[in-house]
């Protein structure tokens, strides 16, 4: 059982409609439970991405569709909601416990607008003040903080994004993209509240994990990146050209996001074209079976 106010938004579009099917079932098979899953961006019903949630207006305006999907579940009595993007999988078992119950009424007591997914304690950037056990060990995000409302897959309050996407559609009717959003969406922001901008959180990822491979246990991870702190620094005493080999080895490895919600750094698709670093991630995992069927997606710009 999930809270009852709390629903996923699953955002795409025609041409990547296989995409948000994989990650549909990606969904279905590692988040036990979830709550209640609505898509939005496709111009047509589509077999096996219901309920979809119609659009008026153009298909290239992710603002404009997710705008009125967000309307529409707050008609609908959904309060929060954890949107994410069609290539941005679960890459492991997630906590179903965490996601349907925990976080979402601690982020209703704290005050939140938004609690990312990407853990802040991933190696990534980061700004702010990480809280203690009651409040999940979350960071509030300082609110100069840049990628405060990232699209990285994360909880909403519908309310205050409802607002927010108004107010960026009436303050830039030009801006269309979630690249857009994400670049814009501060600025609305203050203009709607400058209180918002101190709201926004991420989780503690390596400690609501639950997978049980070495790489998603807590322990083993800090010691990893322990070891990946020496190793670089060594390199870079051997010079420039050491320390991107390196990193080029790592990378498999590094943007890999642990947490209640594992995925991966970038998504699948890059340049509209399948990311090769997740697909070694997922081979590298022992998931090949996983990574075989994202190579058979359907995808423009495939040759």
């Amino acid at each position: 059982m999930t809270t009852p106010n709390l629903a996923i938004l699953l955002s795409t579009c025609d041409a990547y409609a296989g995409v948000a099917r994989f990650t549909r079932q990606r969904l279905a098979a590692c988040w036990p439970n979830h709550p209640p899953l609505f898509i939005c961006g496709l111009s047509h019903p589509q077999d096996g991405l219901e309920p979809s949630l119609p659009f008026v207006g153009d298909p290239r305006d992710w603002i404009g569709i997710a705008r009125q999907a967000v309307e529409a579940l707050a008609a609908r009595g959904v309060e929060w909601l954890y949107l994410i993007l069609d290539d941005h999988p679960p890459f492991g078992p997630c906590n179903a416990e965490y996601l349907n119950h925990t976080l979402p009424a601690t982020a209703a007591r704290l005050g939140a607008i938004q609690v990312n997914l990407q853990g802040w304690d991933q190696d990534r950037s980061q700004s702010g003040q990480v809280l203690g056990a009651a409040d999940l060990h979350c960071r509030r995000n300082a609110p100069e903080f840049h990628w405060k409302f990232s699209l990285h897959p994360g909880l909403w309050h519908i309310p205050t994004l409802a607002g927010l996407l108004k107010q960026l559609r009436a303050r830039q009717p030009e801006s269309l993209t979630a690249r857009a959003f994400e670049g814009a969406m501060e600025a609305a922001a203050r203009e709607v509240n400058p209180d918002l901008c101190a709201r926004t959180y991420r989780v503690c990822g390596d400690g609501y994990a639950v997978g049980r491979r070495w790489f998603e246990r807590r322990t083993t991870r800090w010691l990893a990146l322990q070891g990946i702190h020496v190793a670089r620094s060594g390199a870079r005493l051997a010079g420039a050209s050491a320390l991107d080999r390196l990193d080029r080895r790592l990378v498999v490895y590094l943007r890999y996001l642990n947490g209640p919600y594992p995925m991966f750094w970038s998504g699948l698709i890059q340049a509209r074209r399948l990311n090769d670093v997740a697909l070694r991630f997922l081979e590298w995992s022992g998931q090949p079976s996983v990574a075989a069927a994202v190579r058979a997606l359907p995808l423009p710009g495939m040759p």
